[in-house]
């Protein structure tokens, strides 16, 4: 891919839509060498006897550049089978100047090498049954999902034959660094710096209406949840959705029935 530039201006603008091209179109992705760009076919994960298409989620990656070179971090890479894995890849660049004195920027072999394991701490995905039992609060934990920076995403919601108040009815909530979460600014403004919980925050919680002893489970309270072997505890840093504080409440465990 060979650009040639006739402004500092255009260089830049130029030099981010061969990134976006470097991501959309195909290109041959070999842990141990890279190969050139094929004209044609989603990206693969090079296999010399058996390439295989994937998807790329550049979107939750994390992109800096450096003298000649784009980098792309924890970026999500799901097979056509499901499966999910993280690479971190380069896109070097070569530039120089032409006879008449413009910028050309050539892309570079594209690398690809595994990104660390994302985070789960330990969080099971399946349905989970409150301490009153029965069918009075069933939830189902659901996850891991991709976000930024290699953190994982989870979502609560009730179960499939659940009756009565379960709270909370619905959730989300992200694992990884406290700074990477998309409600640091909450969590940050509330006071809270323990780590030893995953923060997120409620959704629509219909049990709370005219029912004073749920406040601490409004909708968009602040939540925590920790997993400890089979037993998910969900504690609300929120009373009536937006006093929020550092210190966990109403403390409520739930247990592993159906992974």
């Amino acid at each position: 891919m060979q650009i040639s530039l006739k402004s500092p201006l255009q260089f830049r603008l130029t030099l981010a839509a061969i990134l976006l091209l470097a991501i959309a179109g195909p290109a041959t992705l070999n842990r141990a060498c890279a190969q050139k760009a094929k004209p044609a076919g989603p990206p693969v994960i090079n296999n010399l006897n058996n390439p295989q298409p994937v998807n790329a989620q550049f979107q939750y990656g994390t992109l800096t550049a450096t003298t000649n070179s784009i980098s792309a971090t924890y970026v999500p890479i799901t097979t056509a089978s499901g499966t999910l894995t993280y690479e971190n890849l380069t896109i070097p660049f070569s530039l120089y100047l032409d006879s008449q004195g413009n910028v050309e920027a050539e892309a570079g072999d594209i690398t690809a090498v595994p990104s660390p394991l994302p985070q789960t701490d330990g969080f099971i995905a399946g349905n989970y049954v409150g301490p009153g039992g029965g069918t009075a609060q069933l939830i189902t934990l659901s996850g891991p999902g991709v976000t930024s920076s290699g953190a994982t995403e989870w979502s609560v919601a009730l179960s499939p034959g659940a009756t009565g108040c379960t709270w909370p009815q619905s959730a989300t909530f992200y694992v990884g660094p406290l700074e990477d979460n998309p409600l640091y600014a909450r969590i940050k403004a509330a006071g809270i710096t323990s780590t030893a919980y995953s923060y997120g925050v409620s959704g629509n919680q219909p049990c709370t209406t005219g029912n004073t002893g749920a406040s601490w489970w409004e909708t968009g309270s602040l939540l925590g949840f920790l997993q400890t072997g089979n037993t998910l505890t969900i504690v609300s840093f929120s009373y009536a959705a937006s006093d929020d504080s550092d210190v966990p409440e109403d403390p409520i465990p739930y247990s592993l029935i159906q992974p």
